[in-house]
């Protein structure tokens, strides 16, 4: 079975194993300083790309405005209104609420473990409500923190005795070495996807190279950056304007 990621901005990706489609952290138009967002260009994009096309779930990890953005969650629920919004925050009358230490959902098959983890830096703990997940299809998982704070030992029951066909980390978790002796000792994956990167248009802070150069350093890891053989900083550059999409096949 593959899985498809199309990368919308920032951490914002969609989901795509055997048939179903899941939105992660997908739609924000607000721009941090050294990130990226959904200036209207990409939006358009985003509209009609045929792999953001009739999700089955909308899911946010949490509900910052690098994140989330009601007014655009809405425009997409009114386009395809069968979509599942799943957020813990609440925002809609018809989402469902992820709320407490942990939360499951099971969409069209797939089914999504949410777990309570703590944001990166003390700054952002308080304010909304942070959730790493995994997705789990048949005998696939993927892996997916969201903003969790690096080699935060709060992850280690999420990821305890799991093999993931895939891992979606932020890029500081291999930008710091305590991101990477985590991975080298407790993330079992095929492979891992870096992610909430900037476009290069928007990388003051030089994110994009640094997270080439320290990926160089995992060693000892067995899994790949990404399968294809391109890592995906560079890739986003080359296709700058357009949408990432990176396929993993058995």
């Amino acid at each position: 079975m593959s899985i498809r990621v199309t990368l919308s901005a920032n951490a914002g990706v969609v989901i795509e194993t055997g048939g179903i489609r899941i939105w992660v952290d997908a739609l924000h138009d607000v721009q941090v300083p050294g990130f990226s967002t959904l200036r209207a260009q990409r939006l358009r994009q985003l509209w009609t790309a045929e792999a953001f096309q009739s999700p089955d779930a909308i899911v946010y990890t949490h509900c910052h405005p690098d994140h989330y953005s009601q007014q655009l969650t809405t425009e997409a629920h009114l386009r395809w209104p069968k979509a599942r919004l799943i957020l813990p925050q609440k925002e809609f009358a018809e989402q469902e609420l992820v709320s407490g230490d942990a939360y499951t959902a099971v969409v069209e098959g797939a089914v999504l473990h949410f777990y309570r983890l703590p944001h990166e830096s003390q700054h952002y703990t308080a304010d909304v409500s942070h959730y790493g997940l995994t997705i789990t299809h048949g005998t696939e998982a993927i892996l997916l923190p969201g903003d969790c704070a690096v080699a935060s030992p709060a992850l280690l029951p999420l990821i305890a005795r799991q093999h993931f066909r895939l891992a979606l980390l932020n890029f500081p978790w291999i930008t710091l070495r305590k991101g990477r002796e985590f991975i080298e000792q407790h993330i079992r994956a095929d492979h891992i996807i870096v992610d909430h990167l900037p476009f290069a248009e928007d990388d003051t802070e030089h994110f994009r190279a640094a997270a080439v150069s320290e990926a160089e350093r995992l060693h000892a890891y067995s899994g790949r950056f990404p399968a294809s053989g391109h890592h995906p900083v560079r890739r986003a550059g080359l296709l700058r304007g357009s949408l990432l999409r990176w396929t993993c096949m058995k």
